[in-house]
């Protein structure tokens, strides 16, 4: 399908999600125009603020401009993908541009907090254009009983 059809259909299910309960964003997939989930809890919202401030300390040394975003839209036309990651870290000046969705080609990494409800992560991301994907879990590493020596 036509990634302009894609958009379009998207932007209307956009339209329509709104009424619905909850809360719903909505993504262009590989094998169909749209793929709608339905958004993480405060927990996993609280983990996502806690990872972009992390990275919004690193760019300035490595890569002055940058910042880390929380949910940008992230398009890549010709390959079809529009996704929405937790946090991307991007051009701070993309920002102010026109337009809904940040170049996949601008995104340096994009982050995903593990959840078991949500393994749609680990598909699409990569060919999304942007060069990394992280995954982390926020679960508790159980503690070690003392062992010898």
């Amino acid at each position: 399908m036509d990634y302009a059809k894609m958009r379009a259909i998207a932007a209307e299910l956009g339209a329509y999600s709104e009424r619905l309960e909850g809360s719903w964003s909505v993504e262009t997939g590989p094998s169909g125009p749209i793929l709608a989930t339905m958004c993480p809890s405060k927990r996993h919202e609280g983990t996502v603020r806690r990872i972009c401030k992390q990275l919004d300390a690193q760019p300035p040394d490595t890569h002055p401009g940058y910042i880390c975003a929380n949910g940008p839209e992230i398009e890549h036309p010709a390959i079809g993908r529009m996704r929405r990651p937790n946090a991307a870290v991007i051009p701070e000046a993309v920002l102010d541009e026109e337009g809904l969705a940040v170049d996949a080609t601008q995104v340096l990494a994009a982050v995903e907090p593990a959840t078991l409800q949500c393994s749609r992560a680990l598909r699409g991301r990569p060919a999304r254009g942007s060069p990394g994907l992280s995954r982390t879990d926020r679960r508790p590493v159980p503690e070690r009983p003392p062992g010898p020596g």
